[in-house]
């Protein structure tokens, strides 16, 4: 993820504000955080993303800061990760499971 700088100034952080954090894609709720000790927008969507996990698509991120009473909102864009487990093989089959 780029880091950006933020200019505004009504976004300013102190580590000491209280933040509350939610990441949401398709509707559902992938990560909320609720903690102090940001410094920096970046900080806090670098952690909400750690815990999140791993997301496809396009994700929107809320960030209140309750001490100073302001709200951003922005939008996330993860394009799908390459996976090689369901990439067979020559000579490598898969069978159906309804356990799996």
């Amino acid at each position: 993820m780029e880091d950006k700088i933020m200019s505004n100034t009504s976004t300013n952080l102190s580590t000491s504000d209280q933040i509350f954090a939610t990441l949401e894609v398709g509707g559902k709720i992938m990560a909320s955080v609720n903690k102090n000790n940001f410094s920096t927008i970046n900080d806090v969507v670098r952690f909400i993303c750690s815990i999140a996990g791993k997301f496809m698509g396009l994700a929107r991120l809320n960030i209140r800061n309750m001490t100073q009473g302001w709200t951003m909102n922005m939008a996330l864009a993860n394009r799908p990760c390459q996976s090689t487990r369901l990439t067979p093989r020559p000579n490598q089959y898969y069978q159906a499971s309804l356990f799996a």
